[in-house]
């Protein structure tokens, strides 16, 4: 019975080496994509605090910082700073080849830090994220159905802090609150 276990197991580990030679990943197409969504995310942040920038109230200004992905080697990203009086505010890009998103960039402030990810449109949990099967006898467990990067909706979401840990959609109201909750305003 185990051996059966292993002969699947090195068949399936087989067929993806033949299928990833057979669709070799572009990873620089990956990187471009992916610093397209950086740019989408701050052009989004504009927006939202635009009002307060045309006021004065806010300054919002970019630095470039150096990333090093597996793959996609060392690179350079814009970290976005926002200026709100005396806080100060940091739109930290973490990278793209995470498990489960698109990627993540961290929102850094002077008393907590926030996750802020790249998900499909249809993630509400981090649960959907997490598959479990079980399988009795010899059969291994089918693998979850899925869906090629290509079909997938992107979205930004921000990750609630612990405990609550939930998945909401970025808009300008989860946004605003966001930085409330980073800079205990």
């Amino acid at each position: 019975m185990a051996s059966t276990s292993f002969d699947d197991f090195v068949r399936r580990q087989s067929e993806a080496v033949k299928l990833s030679e057979e669709t070799p990943v572009d990873w620089q197409a990956q990187k471009a994509e992916w610093l397209r969504y950086l740019d989408s995310l701050y052009s989004q942040v504009n927006q939202y605090l635009k009002s307060y920038v045309d006021a004065g109230d806010i300054v919002i200004g970019f630095q470039t910082i150096n990333l090093n992905e597996e793959y996609i080697g060392p690179y350079s990203a814009k970290e976005m700073i926002i200026k709100i009086g005396g806080k100060v505010i940091k739109l930290e890009p973490i990278g793209t080849l995470l498990i489960g998103s698109r990627g993540r960039v961290d929102a850094v402030g002077p008393l907590a830090r926030a996750q802020i990810i790249l998900l499909g449109a249809d993630i509400n949990s981090l649960s959907q994220l997490i598959h479990v099967s079980v399988s009795m006898g010899s059969k291994p467990p089918s693998p979850p159905p899925s869906k090629l990067r290509s079909d997938i909706k992107w979205a930004w979401k921000i990750v609630m802090r612990p405990p609550r840990r939930e998945v909401v959609e970025l808009n300008k109201e989860s946004f605003l609150n966001l930085l409330v909750e980073i800079s205990n305003g």
